[in-house]
């Protein structure tokens, strides 16, 4: 039981940043929430199921890509203390144009859509949580989309580790390369560059 109350802890603190919630709104969380573990590889959305699950990840790593013409585009990376959903399908009830799967063995708080719909109905602080829940996700969106236009391809790679240390042990090269928008020769020769890089900046510290 007490394994179970420190779990909800890191959602809480996650949902405290939106609203301060009340007992009895952590109860409601607790109620809608529930904990579940998969497996790496778990599909969680496949393309043209409806999304009806929204996904608070505690521990793992979960990608979001699009097959197209038989090829995996890696379009999000999502790591813990995100949520994960399909937006369009999710909040339009229309089946999704995207897969979601997890990259790792994975924990989660889940709840369904009609457990999100009772929140909202009765509880006047998720609106404000869904608001800026939405609002994050586009934003975050915006932001990598205008990244793919602005920056090459060895700052996007810059941006990503220096964001996400770990990213190299978490994640395989191709999809990693994919989400970068290059090939995965490209993405070997840009590795290489940036510990060049790393390595001559730890030097000239040294002098």
């Amino acid at each position: 039981m007490q394994q179970e109350i420190d779990r909800y802890e890191k959602l809480f603190q996650v949902l405290d940043r939106a609203v301060i919630l009340s007992k009895q709104q952590q109860e409601n969380v607790r109620k809608f929430f529930k904990y579940q573990e998969f497996p790496k590889d778990y599909q969680l959305l496949k393309e043209g199921e409806i999304s009806n699950y929204l996904y608070f990840l505690v521990k793992g790593v979960v990608r979001q890509f699009y097959c197209v013409e038989d090829k995996e585009i890696t379009s999000r990376f999502s790591f813990e203390d995100d949520f994960i959903y399909s937006p369009h399908s999710f909040i339009l009830r229309k089946p999704s144009k995207e897969n979601i799967k997890s990259v790792s063995n994975c924990q989660f708080f889940v709840t369904t859509y009609e457990g999100l719909q009772y929140l909202y109905d009765n509880d006047p602080s998720w609106n404000k949580i869904g608001r800026l829940l939405i609002e994050h996700y586009y934003i975050e969106l915006a932001e990598w989309a205008f990244l793919m236009k602005t920056q090459t391809a060895f700052e996007r790679y810059e941006d990503l580790v220096q964001r996400h240390p770990d990213i190299l042990d978490r994640v395989k090269l191709g999809h990693l390369a994919s989400y970068l928008g290059i090939t995965q020769e490209t993405l070997s020769r840009i590795r290489a560059r940036y510990r060049n890089q790393q390595r001559r900046r730890h030097l000239a510290q040294e002098i």
